[in-house]
């Protein structure tokens, strides 16, 4: 059996300012044909899980196109016009298949489409028509739809947040399409969208309100006939129609069954709604909270949820480092944190490690992230940017680039991390490891994310405080405009009724 792989991946948030274009992509990871194998073959990712499927079902997996960069502005025309002809030609090229596998995330959107990835699934099932099986994987934030479903013969998404399941989803993905090529099952799936939206504060599904939801879903999974179930936790910083909770039970040829559990799925979810929203500290008490803490040898960590680089943050707010240095947070190792500060990296490259610098850091992208703050420093090192993570994270990935990057000692003790790609969180120890920093030995790490360090971070902070700063990604949802999006929709409508 010839399984063709390919995948357009792009977490979109539509209120960041900087678009998504074709050089974003070719910037960050462009991969073709055996390029993929190499990145991802030994990696933990979706694509990994492909690779193990296929050992594992004994099928030819013909890796085509995969792409992806981190969460960032609508993806442009021009960029998804020129992906799409690319991976369309070489599905057409490389044919014919027995079955694909289609990598996407769920929650794309492009200025011509703002269901990406409905429309990469529809143009999918173009090529390759109604009898071969398509089966696609999405991230948990995925903001399903039903062109999606119509396009596919299933979808699997992660359930775990921070994600650290693509392969064991990837793998039951390739289980489901092999099966339906032999004939041994025919999956049909319902969606069911609930009007309501996950804050992103309360997405981490190993506590709270989200453990209850997937622990309904495993319980679902667990019933005979049921091939695979999944939460759309969806994706809140997507201004579209669709965006907002949703789940999917894809059954062995048993549509009212399918129904059945994903309407049982989602009003279990809906009577949680009041607890799945926003509860978040301020950026105040965040920082007077970490100031005030013991000194255990274990950080407390401080998650910028407005500069949530996972869900499109822009990576260089000040918000929290102006707040430490108001409230006078100050000695050795008293804080950690990194910034995207292209060139305030060039003028520490310039001046060499070992030299002093007065600088400004940070607040370049826009009016949101607060103001460029000047520091003077010591420069202790500078690196290519480049390191490995051998360990399962979020995603799964495991090469990484944060382009050429320096370590900054400030004046009042603390230690900047300035980098030149923007598009990467802090979901990784490894990017401070890389420069010669263990994270382990600073009173407060402020990581520019929300979930997706909690992988990396949770087995050495003392505390992980939500902090609610404002931002691209904050966790107050009334700070947005929203034009697209359905109405009502609860905690925006609070009246809003769910049958």
């Amino acid at each position: 059996m010839r399984i063709a792989a390919l995948g357009f991946h792009h977490e979109t948030n539509t209120f960041q300012s900087v678009k998504t274009d074709y050089d974003a992509f070719v910037n960050y990871e462009f991969l073709r044909g055996a390029e993929i194998a190499e990145q991802h073959a030994t990696a933990n990712s979706t694509l990994s899980g492909y690779f193990q499927g296929a050992i594992k079902y004994e099928f030819e997996l013909v890796p085509l196109l995969f792409t992806f960069t981190g969460p960032t502005g609508t993806i442009t025309k021009n960029a998804f016009d020129r992906i799409t002809a690319e991976m369309i030609a070489l599905l057409e090229e490389k044919g014919p298949w027995d079955g694909v596998l289609l990598a996407q995330h769920g929650a794309a959107v492009s200025e011509n489409f703002p269901d990406m990835d409905g429309e990469v699934a529809n143009l999918v099932r173009g090529i390759v028509g109604s009898n071969v099986p398509v089966v696609m994987t999405l991230d948990l934030h995925s903001n399903i739809t039903q062109k999606q479903v119509t396009n596919t013969d299933a979808i699997v998404a992660f359930r775990t947040n921070p994600h650290l399941d693509p392969v064991e989803r990837a793998i039951e993905a390739s289980d489901i399409l092999i099966k339906t090529i032999k004939g041994e099952i025919k999956p049909v799936q319902r969606l069911v969208q609930v009007p309501m939206i996950i804050n992103i504060v309360k997405q981490p599904t190993s506590f709270g309100p989200m453990l209850d939801i997937v622990n309904d879903v495993n319980e679902v999974i667990k019933k005979p006939g049921v091939l695979s179930a999944s939460c759309g936790q969806g994706f809140p910083y997507a201004d579209v129609e669709h965006m907002g909770v949703s789940f999917l039970v894809v059954t062995d040829d048993d549509i009212e069954m399918a129904d059945h559990l994903a309407n049982w799925l989602a009003k279990r979810a809906w009577n949680r709604r009041s607890d799945l929203q926003n509860d978040s500290t301020s950026m105040e008490d965040s920082i007077t909270r970490a100031m005030n803490a013991p000194t255990t040898g274990s950080p407390t960590v401080i998650m910028d949820v407005g500069d949530n680089v996972g869900g499109g943050g822009t990576a260089d707010s000040t918000h929290l480092l102006a707040e430490a240095i108001k409230q006078g947070l100050k000695g050795e190792r008293s804080l950690l944190m990194s910034l995207f500060d292209s060139t305030a990296v060039q003028t520490c490259i310039d001046s060499g490690v070992g030299s002093t610098v007065s600088i400004k850091v940070g607040a370049g992208t826009d009016q949101l992230h607060g103001e460029p703050i000047e520091v003077t420093g010591y420069v202790r090192a500078i690196t290519d940017g480049r390191f490995e993570e051998p360990t399962p994270i979020h995603g799964g990935h495991r090469f990484f680039d944060y382009g050429p990057s320096v370590a900054l000692i400030t004046k009042e003790g603390y230690m900047l991390v300035l980098h030149t790609m923007r598009g990467i969180g802090n979901m990784t120890r490894q990017q401070y490891y890389s420069i010669g920093i263990d994270p382990q030995h600073y009173k407060v790490v402020i990581c520019k994310g929300t979930v997706s360090p909690r992988a990396a971070y949770e087995p050495i902070a003392r505390e992980i405080i939500m902090s609610n700063t404002p931002g691209v990604t904050s966790a107050d949802m009334s700070s947005f405009s929203y034009k697209h999006r359905r109405k009502p929709l609860y905690p925006f409508e609070e009246e809003t009724k769910f049958d």
